[in-house]
């Protein structure tokens, strides 16, 4: 975002929406993989002891969330976009299964209804990756329709109509989860975005420090990330695609804005206004793209507005260490409803209104968990991240610590070349574990048992897997090894 120092993307409505609410500097998603942190976001609980554990995880059945509590609370609910919280396999319905041409890529299932998290009104679809050809499911129907047009477009379109619609009584809890900014599958410039939306020059990005390199060296993306093969212009290509996504949505949430002022129902304070992310991106970064899997910044760092005029302080970026877990406890404070005991999160209500600037914790517990697993380099981990560092530790035994107030690019791992800095990390970690409910990594931490010889890649891709030094690692599966 522009306000947030990004010096090539323009996003004059997200400015606008930070400078009328507050904003956290520093926001996180607690794991950065779609399915868990979407679970995370609408539970209130770490993935590994919530409803959705794993990317291929739906959202338990009887499972409480932030929308059966606000509609206990008197709220009446709705979803529209994107959910991946429900994907069976076994849940296309006879006009897919009949027309498979006509539904190409992505996830086309349905979701079945007890997977929905108890939101009502529906409009949705499970993992899609394709911009132009998106499909989704309206409430009962059995079959999808069509999205015609950029599907950021359209899903805003969609939220319009139903907020000029809305006549109920009750209050209105309104989701709208767009796919983009995320990459297209498959990556090509067609399925990206819009045209007209192209108008940043990929030659002249300004690109991190950390951009294109790994372990601060330069990496050769001939084999990586899922077969596709990549040269920095390339990755250019498809960081420069990534910003004219956010233009869009910026553009689309403008839209949405100037709805709500226009419709009598939703103003005069009346309404809150909330911006988030499931996961970041690293686009390039630590030669990474089309990842988010590991806990740098890039990765696991979301933007965080909240907006109600009259209620929430305007302009004011909050220092605190904000996460997804947070969200639904946070939701419910600002609506005056008491979070309920398994929530995990902690309240920021008395923070965002300047009722109070005791900041109800200083760390952040972030994770991988229920990682795909389709490449060598899908690792669990947990983590920590505090005000000037960042601990991980993964299920190999691998370690990293980082300086964030003087190595904010995440360059020089101090694990690597200061160990006796790790005991007292490890020990924090494990106490934040052990209040989360932690099932393994405790036992992982105190009796690892470290693999002592090479491990043999025979994939055709040469991935950065973390935990290996190169002299270990042997890659067996295509034309380099």
């Amino acid at each position: 975002m522009t306000h947030a120092g990004d010096r090539n993307v323009r996003t004059p409505e997200m400015d606008k929406l930070a400078a009328d609410g507050a904003g956290f500097e520093r926001a996180y998603c607690n794991c950065p993989v779609c399915t868990p942190s979407r679970g995370t976001i609408f539970s209130g609980r770490h993935a590994h002891c919530g409803p959705v554990a794993g990317f291929f995880d739906h959202y338990k059945a009887a499972f409480p969330s932030i929308a059966t509590e606000l509609r206990a609370g008197g709220y009446h609910t709705a979803y529209l976009g994107k959910w991946h919280c429900g994907v069976v396999p076994d849940q296309l319905p006879p006009g897919v299964r009949a027309n498979p041409d006509d539904f190409k890529g992505g996830t086309r299932n349905r979701t079945p209804d007890y997977y929905r998290a108890g939101f009502q009104d529906w409009f949705g679809f499970e993992n899609l990756n394709q911009h132009f050809t998106a499909t989704a499911y309206r409430n009962d129907a059995v079959e999808p329709e069509r999205l015609e047009g950029f599907e950021t477009d359209v899903l805003t379109d969609e939220a319009i109509a139903y907020l000029d619609a809305y006549k109920r009584d009750e209050p209105l809890f309104l989701t709208l989860s767009v796919t983009p900014p995320h990459f297209a599958l498959p990556p090509t410039d067609s399925m990206a975005v819009p045209e007209k939306w192209r108008r940043l020059d990929p030659a002249t990005l300004d690109v991190p420090e950390n951009f294109m390199k790994w372990r601060g060296q330069p990496v050769d993306l001939a084999h990586d990330g899922g077969g596709d093969s990549a040269d920095e212009a390339a990755v250019r290509q498809y960081l420069a695609d990534y910003y004219a996504m956010i233009e869009n949505l910026d553009h689309n949430l403008g839209r949405l804005r100037a709805a709500l002022a226009t419709n009598p129902r939703f103003t005069g304070g009346n309404t809150l206004f909330v911006y988030l992310s499931d996961h970041g991106e690293f686009m390039g970064s630590h030669g990474y793209y089309f990842e988010k899997k590991h806990p740098h910044e890039e990765s696991v760092r979301i933007p965080a507005l909240f907006a109600r005029p009259g209620h929430i302080a305007a302009d004011a970026p909050l220092p605190g260490l904000f996460g997804l877990v947070d969200f639904a406890p946070t939701l419910m404070g600002l609506a005056g409803l008491t979070p309920p005991v398994w929530m995990q999160g902690s309240d920021w209500s008395a923070v965002l209104t300047g009722k109070s600037t005791e900041e109800p914790v200083d760390h952040q517990l972030m994770e991988m968990v229920g990682v795909p697993g389709w490449c060598l380099d899908h690792h669990e981990w947990r983590g920590l991240v505090t005000r000037g560092w960042k601990y991980a530790y993964w299920e190999t035994g691998y370690e990293a610590l980082f300086d964030l107030e003087n190595d904010p690019c995440e360059l020089d791992n101090l694990a690597e070349r200061s160990p006796e800095l790790l005991p007292p990390w490890r020990e924090r970690l494990l106490a934040v574990l052990g209040e989360a409910r932690e099932p393994s990594f405790d036992v992982i931490m105190r009796h690892a048992v470290p693999h002592d010889g090479t491990l043999i890649n025979v994939s055709r891709n040469n991935y950065r897997v973390l935990p290996w030094p190169d002299d270990r690692l042997i890659y067996a599966g295509n034309a380099k090894a």
